[in-house]
C-alpha cells in the first residue's frame, strides 16, 4: 500500500485536530504560535500579493491562507484526501458537525494586530475560496483531471513530506506542484525538517525526512530564488510518543523559471 492509499484509509482530520491543533495541544503552543508570528510579519513587505493564490494543504487546513487572503482576488484550495475534502467543504458550509479552527483564526487575528474580529477576517477568507479541489503531489499535473490557470501565488502547507519516500521524489513532487505558479510568482512553503513519522490515532504514518540544506538545494533545482527562511526548533518533548519532529520551517521563493 503507498502513502497515498494509507492517507485514504488511516488519515482522518479530526484525530489530528485532537491530537495536534486543540488550543491545549503542546504542539499548538509550541510550534503553531510562534511559526505564524513570523508568517503574519513576511506579509507586511507588500510583495505578496495578487490576483490568484492556489493553496495546497495536507489536511483541510484553510487558515494557512487566513494571513494573505485579503492580498488576492481568488483562492483555490486543494486537499490529498477524501476525508479532507469532506471536512472542508463541512466547514466552508458552516455545518453543525464541521471541526472548530475558530482558536486558530483568533490566534492569526490577534498575532496581526489590526483589531479585525476574528469571525469578519474568516467570513473574508472563505467568499475568496472560488474552488475546492483535490490534489496529487506524484502526478505531473497535480489537480488531474482539472487543467488549472497558473496562480500569482502558490501556498504549500506541509503537503510534501507527506507524500514522499525519498530525494529524488520529492525533488519530482516540487516540480510537479510548481506547474502550477506563473513565471515569477511567489511560492509560500511550511515544511516539517528531520522528522520520520507521525501518529494519527494509533497509525504511524512516515514522514520524508530531510534537513534545511537539502530543502534549499531542491528549491533551487526547481528554478527558485530563495528571498526568506525561518527555523522553528521544537520547543517541547511531551509530543515524543506522536512524533519525532525536530524543526519546522516557513519560506518565500521565487519562481525564477519553468523546469
Amino acid at each position: 500500500m503507498n502513502l497515498k492509499e494509507l492517507h485514504e484509509k488511516h488519515y482522518t482530520a479530526k484525530a489530528v485536530r485532537e491530537m495536534y491543533l486543540t488550543q491545549e495541544s503542546s504542539f499548538f503552543e509550541g510550534a503553531i504560535s510562534e511559526m505564524f508570528s513570523h508568517y503574519i510579519k513576511s506579509f507586511s513587505s507588500g510583495d505578496v500579493k495578487g490576483e490568484t493564490l492556489t493553496a495546497l494543504s495536507f489536511g483541510p487546513y484553510l487558515y494557512y491562507s487566513l494571513p494573505v487572503c485579503e492580498y488576492f482576488t481568488e483562492i483555490t484550495f486543494a486537499c490529498a484526501d477524501e476525508n479532507s475534502m469532506q471536512e472542508m467543504q463541512k466547514w466552508m458550509k458552516n455545518e453543525p458537525d464541521a471541526l472548530d479552527w475558530s482558536h486558530i483564526m483568533k490566534l492569526i487575528c490577534d498575532l496581526r494586530g489590526r483589531g479585525e474580529p476574528w469571525i469578519a477576517k474568516q467570513n473574508k477568507l472563505k467568499g475568496k475560496v472560488k474552488t475546492v479541489l483535490k490534489y496529487d503531489v506524484l502526478c505531473s499535473n497535480p489537480l488531474s483531471p482539472i487543467i488549472h490557470p497558473q496562480a500569482d501565488c502558490l501556498l504549500l502547507a506541509h503537503c510534501l513530506e507527506h507524500y514522499v519516500t525519498n530525494k529524488k521524489s520529492f525533488c519530482d513532487a516540487l516540480k510537479n506542484v510548481s506547474t502550477l505558479l506563473k513565471t515569477g510568482g511567489l511560492l509560500i512553503m511550511t515544511v516539517t525538517l528531520e522528522v520520520t513519522y507521525y501518529m494519527v490515532g494509533d497509525f504511524k504514518f512516515p514522514l520524508f525526512c530531510m534537513d534545511e540544506c537539502f530543502l534549499k538545494d531542491a528549491l533551487k533545482g526547481a528554478g527558485y530564488a530563495i528571498e526568506e527562511v525561518h527555523i522553528y526548533p521544537r520547543k517541547t518533548e511531551c509530543l515524543n510518543d506522536i512524533t519525532d519532529f525536530k524543526y519546522l520551517a516557513f519560506l518565500k521563493a521565487r519562481k525564477e523559471r519553468e523546469m
